[in-house]
């Protein structure tokens, strides 16, 4: 399970607040303890473990002589293969960097619209996304900011701050690529007397 503290909470808040006093943009941060069940990850745990248990049985001291046995012994393999697949530090284990990458921008583009980033007025949503589980950060941009703000702005933050992530330090990593993205910005999309009022929630997005 987990747990972002209310003191981490408001502390976001306040640094999201505080960047759209000197930007146009709304910045949305993210949290998400995965980004995808990634079924085939259990499949994968189901297999080897069977493997394994007739592999067991094959050296164990047993005198085997019908091999309907090594059938048989795979069953309870599967069943305890594929629950075991549902331990994140075995399933990132059995998926790959493709497939991370995949779920991981797939998950930060559904967000994007769930949470309405893409009906600002101006299309300057900008959702700071962190997934737990794959150790990963997605920066997602609307049109608006697309326009005026290279790509190579976003990739620079993200590798910024992906070690923070990598080493447990989720909160930290988030609170990193809010500042670093509020900066670019500011410099892009200064905040002005006549902008719109706030259009989107600054709290701290959590799925468990």
């Amino acid at each position: 399970m987990m747990i972002v503290s209310k003191k981490d909470r408001l502390l976001i808040k306040s640094l999201i607040n505080e960047a759209e006093k000197r930007t146009k943009s709304e910045i949305v941060p993210m949290i998400v303890h995965h980004s995808d069940i990634y079924p085939a990850a259990h499949f994968r745990a189901a297999i080897i473990v069977s493997f394994l248990f007739s592999l067991a049985l094959y050296f164990s001291p047993l005198f085997i002589i019908n091999p309907i046995y090594f059938l048989w012994i795979q069953l309870p393999g599967l069943y305890v293969g594929y629950f075991l697949g549902h331990v994140p530090a075995i399933k990132r284990l059995l998926i790959t960097k493709e497939e991370i990458e995949f779920e991981v921008c797939q998950k930060a583009y559904e967000a994007f619209f769930h949470h309405n980033l893409h009906l600002t007025a101006n299309h300057n949503g900008v959702l700071i996304l962190v997934s737990v589980m794959e150790k990963k950060i997605k920066i997602i941009t609307d049109v608006g900011i697309n326009r005026k703000v290279e790509q190579k702005v976003w990739d620079d933050i993200v590798s910024e701050f992906t070690e923070k992530v990598k080493s447990g330090n989720h909160i930290e990593g988030i609170k990193g690529a809010i500042k670093a993205a509020s900066d670019a910005l500011e410099y892009y999309f200064p905040a002005g007397e006549n902008d719109k009022p706030n259009e989107l929630k600054n709290d701290l997005i959590v799925e468990e």
